[in-house]
């Protein structure tokens, strides 16, 4: 008499921002096989937690080796893998939830060069989120542009050129993979004699998740207290850059109607960018206050702060920053005290 073996395995591969579907293959069960041939177990590629201590998402295996990836510890009660992606120059993945890293990382290197990872898009990513570990490049000059190293980005324009250290933030941007089916991130080193590195976890979005920010906001902060930083905020000096146009968000949480904002930069220093630079604030403040200001730019020659004092704002719904740099002429010095960059602290009250 003829024996039934087992069916081979099948596999499909979908990515986190699609959460109708999931990796699946098919199966044999021995009590069921004159009944139904197939057993077919399906699990969502939802995020995971790898036994290397990095996040991931769980695909099969096969799916998550062929885009690059490495199995870290296993998920979906043990059909799934937990899959960590760590994207080095010059290479490519589909993998959701891909840290970009530097080479080597976490040791530094030193030297000129360009690097370049790249993330194939899922047809129906609108966003891709970027949770900064650290970035840390040369530094700009005074008037905020990065002539040395930079990073850039193929799609969305909030950011022209970043540099700097940036450590423990996140930023949002938006893509479209009708016009690109891919982002790349570009950094160029230059001989400059400094020690670099970067690792960024890389997430997409999809357009009909409830996780996507406001479009056109480059940071969106969903929790009642938080602190706000921008690109640089960590550097030394931490000048704010040259060529950024975005807004920073914040939703109004359940059960809060007004938010406090404390200015946090370090001692000697005031964030107010010059005239030429935009920093608008939600609200109206009263402009005849000393200490806080409707003003959203610094005349040159006067001096000054929005966030001398805290500013509590009685205002529902979500709050917006406006931050645009567009003068790449501007000093970022006064004659007593730099002017900085982004480092507020927030608080949602309870109505």
């Amino acid at each position: 008499m003829r024996t039934m073996g087992f069916f081979p395995l099948l596999l499909t591969a979908t990515f986190l921002c699609v959460p109708s579907s999931g990796d699946q293959f098919t199966s044999v069960s021995r009590a069921d096989r004159f009944l139904s041939l197939f057993s077919v177990i399906r699990f969502k590629n939802s995020m995971c937690s790898g036994s290397s201590g990095l996040s991931g998402t769980c695909y099969t295996y096969k799916s998550c080796v062929n885009n690059g990836g490495t199995s870290s510890g296993s998920c979906a009660d043990g059909f799934g893998t937990c899959c960590v992606t760590q994207l080095a120059c010059g290479s490519r993945t589909a993998n959701n939830c891909t840290y970009i890293e530097s080479p080597n990382y976490p040791d530094f290197f030193n030297e000129a060069r360009t690097c370049v990872q790249t993330i194939s898009l899922n047809a129906d990513a609108c966003q891709v989120r970027l949770d900064v570990t650290e970035v840390n490049l040369v530094g700009p000059d005074s008037k905020g542009n990065c002539n040395n190293d930079v990073l850039k980005f193929s799609q969305d324009i909030k950011w022209t050129q970043v540099c700097g250290i940036t450590q423990n933030t996140h930023f949002y941007l938006d893509v479209d993979p009708t016009v690109s089916g891919t982002l790349d991130f570009t950094f160029t080193t230059d001989g400059t004699s400094y020690n670099r590195r970067w690792r960024m976890k890389v997430s997409q979005i999809c357009c009909d998740q409830l996780s996507m920010a406001p479009m056109g906001c480059g940071q969106y902060f969903t929790s009642t207290t938080g602190s706000i930083t921008g690109w640089n905020s960590q550097g030394n000096p931490d000048f704010y850059l040259s060529g950024q146009n975005y807004a920073i968000c914040l939703r109004q949480e359940l059960n809060t109607c007004s938010t406090t904002y404390l200015e946090t930069t370090p001692s000697g220093e005031s964030f107010y960018p010059f005239c030429g630079d935009t920093l608008e604030w939600p609200g109206v403040h009263d402009p005849a206050s000393t200490t806080n200001r409707d003003q959203t730019c610094l005349p040159v020659g006067l001096t000054g702060s929005p966030l001398i004092a805290p500013i509590t704002i009685q205002q529902q719904g979500p709050h917006y920053f406006y931050f645009v740099t567009k003068d790449t002429a501007n000093e970022h010095t006064l004659t007593d005290k730099l002017i900085g960059n982004i480092n507020i602290a927030y608080t949602q009250n309870a109505c």
